[in-house]
């Protein structure tokens, strides 16, 4: 995750110990769902939470991920877990209603595309708030991974294989290489998140040039931020992709 994302939704994580979260995760078997009581409060803004993802289906989760979007073939010995946090509901909230400030306060003119926002219809996706994972490949620590999945039923909202490689932006770009990174990113919307380019829309000025060039996807129904795809332009193939409300988020952190 770029260093300025995770500066923001750093801000709102809780970090939560690999070897220490018994109180959290208390032995529950992979990719079973932790049911937690909540004491219901008077209070109609208090977002309540009905469960959790265990810390093995987190981990079986982040590991399957990247083998399904970078084409990798990892066992869970063959990495480690440098970290686990976790956002709750009510803290991503705050971040999304300051972004939202943020978007209304700026002119349209200066947005690199119009789209709309519905910070609520986000939050109703992921009830549970969100688990941050970094997964590092032992055999090479070069190749390092952050996961975003959705706390309740693990979907994976963000992943990026993490380059320290400075960003240099630049407006001239010629048609062939837009061509190329769209190309490169409707492929992979096509074949790994299995959506039809049909039900999204997209434009050349959906597109921030940089080192890793970042393609931007809106749901054709409701004009909202899908999908942005970022490309690395030395191999040509996708970095990692951000969905929904981290879609959003990487949006404003660079904008």
């Amino acid at each position: 995750m770029n260093k300025l994302i995770r500066m923001l939704i750093g801000a709102a994580f809780v970090m939560v110990s690999l070897t220490g979260c018994e109180g959290l995760f208390n032995g529950i078997a992979k990719d079973k769902v932790m049911v937690k009581k909540i004491t219901k409060e008077p209070n109609k803004n208090e977002v309540q939470y009905e469960g959790v993802l265990s810390q093995d289906a987190v981990k079986t989760v982040s590991l399957n991920a990247v083998n399904k979007y970078y084409d990798k073939n990892l066992s869970i010995d063959d990495v480690q877990f440098d970290e686990l946090l976790a956002v709750d509901q009510l803290k991503l909230k705050d971040l999304l209603d300051r972004v939202e400030k943020k978007y209304k306060s700026h002119p349209r003119e200066r947005q690199m595309f119009t789209f709309e926002m519905d910070a609520e219809a986000e939050l109703k996706k992921i009830p549970s708030g969100l688990f941050y994972v970094t997964l590092i490949h032992d055999a090479d620590p070069r190749e390092v991974f952050d996961v975003v999945i959705n706390a309740r039923d693990g979907e994976v909202l963000r992943i990026n294989n993490v380059d320290q490689s400075p960003i240099v932006y630049n407006d001239v770009v010629s048609d062939r290489l837009m061509d190329e990174v769209h190309g490169v990113a409707d492929r992979f919307i096509q074949e790994k998140m299995n959506e039809p380019l049909s039900q999204l829309t997209f434009d050349k000025k959906q597109i921030r040039w940089g080192y890793r060039p970042e393609v931007y996807y809106l749901n054709k129904t409701n004009q909202m931020i899908k999908y942005s795809v970022q490309v690395q332009m030395s191999t040509e193939q996708v970095a990692g992709f951000s969905k929904d409300v981290m879609a959003l988020l990487q949006y404003y952190t660079e904008s």
